[in-house]
């Protein structure tokens, strides 16, 4: 008797079961097959990134050679193609070899540019302050000194990687255009600034010094001498 129970116990869930996968296997099967496709496109997705960067890194390699071998119209496509379809941070390393090819050159407007594109287009602060720093490097000429600190002047801040940079930029355009007092303060920070490198805090000091054989020549282009004076006083 408990045979025949258990016999129509398991007829009775066989035939659950069968509903059950009627009514819900469709929708079972279609969420199983979507996880299927969705892993095989992000494992596609990501050969597919990785062929796209190890293409760019060839592509990158061989400009440098041909950069290297002094083939810079070779070099110059090389950077090129791979400013405009390069894969992760190719695009900004790009731009900022062209721009060095075209300082090369002496072209320093179209140097400039691909260091400001660099600029507006690098994701690693690192990157990208180097190639605002030199994009204001190639237009040194024509940029006055309120130009450079304007741009500069965010390189400056204690997070930036460059700062002392920034700042020792800043402090030369000052000294360029005459301000003394400006260039200063710029300088002088940077020769207390335990921080900064010991290159940058040699220049900083030998331009202080500058500074003030500038700023004693003037006072005593300024001042009247004790002979003049003498002779000023004698006349009266």
């Amino acid at each position: 008797m408990v045979d025949i129970f258990e016999e129509v116990d398991e007829e009775l869930r066989r035939d659950k079961y069968q509903d059950l996968l009627r009514k819900y296997g469709p929708w079972a099967l279609g969420a199983a097959l979507a996880i299927i496709a969705g892993a095989a496109g992000y494992q596609g997705w990501q050969a597919w990134q990785m062929s796209q960067r190890e293409a760019s890194s060839e592509t990158f390699i061989s400009a440098m050679r041909a950069a290297g071998n002094d083939q810079l119209s070779v070099a110059a496509a090389g950077f090129e193609t791979l400013a405009e379809e390069g894969a992760a941070g190719y695009p900004a390393l790009a731009m900022m070899q062209r721009g060095a090819l075209a300082l090369e050159q002496g072209d320093r407007d179209a140097a400039a540019g691909w260091f400001e594109r660099a600029a507006g287009t690098a994701s690693d602060p690192l990157l990208r302050d180097l190639a605002e720093i030199r994009a204001v490097w190639a237009r040194w000429d024509s940029l006055s000194f309120a130009d450079v600190e304007i741009r500069l002047s965010p390189l400056t801040s204690d997070t930036s990687p460059y700062r002392f940079l920034a700042r020792e930029t800043i402090g030369a355009a000052a000294l360029r255009d005459g301000d003394l007092e400006r260039a200063r303060e710029a300088y002088q920070f940077i020769s207390f600034a335990f921080e900064a490198s010991d290159g940058v805090r040699r220049r900083a000091q030998e331009a202080l010094a500058v500074i003030e054989r500038d700023a004693a020549a003037t006072e005593s282009e300024i001042s009247p001498t004790d002979d003049q004076t003498a002779g000023d006083s004698g006349d009266d």
